[in-house]
C-alpha cells in the first residue's frame, strides 16, 4: 500500500473535491481518497502494484483536473541523506 498526494492546480472546492475522489475511486487499486482544502490535494491511498500515478494524474487531467507535477527532490543534484534515497 501507497500514498500519493496529488497537489491541484486552480480553483478547487469540497463538491470537486468529491467528484474527483468518485473519479479516482473507479480506477483498479486504489482504495480510498481523501479532499485537503488548503492547500487543495488529494491524497489516494492505492495498490502501487496496480494503479500509478500517471494513471491517477490522467483520469484527473480527462475530468478536467489538473495536477503539479511531482517535484523531484534531488533535482539540485545535491541529497542531504535525510529522505533515505
Amino acid at each position: 500500500m501507497k500514498t500519493e498526494t496529488l497537489n491541484i492546480l486552480g480553483p478547487f472546492n469540497t463538491e470537486a473535491g468529491q467528484r474527483a475522489g468518485a473519479t479516482l475511486k473507479a480506477i483498479a487499486g486504489v482504495h480510498d481518497v481523501a479532499f485537503v482544502d488548503s492547500p487543495a490535494c488529494l491524497q489516494v491511498s492505492l495498490d502501487e502494484n496496480t494503479a500509478t500515478r500517471a494513471q491517477l494524474v490522467a483520469a484527473l487531467a480527462a475530468a478536467g483536473v489538473l495536477v503539479e507535477e511531482k517535484k523531484n527532490p534531488h533535482a539540485s543534484g545535491s541529497c542531504c541523506g535525510g529522505c533515505g534515497s
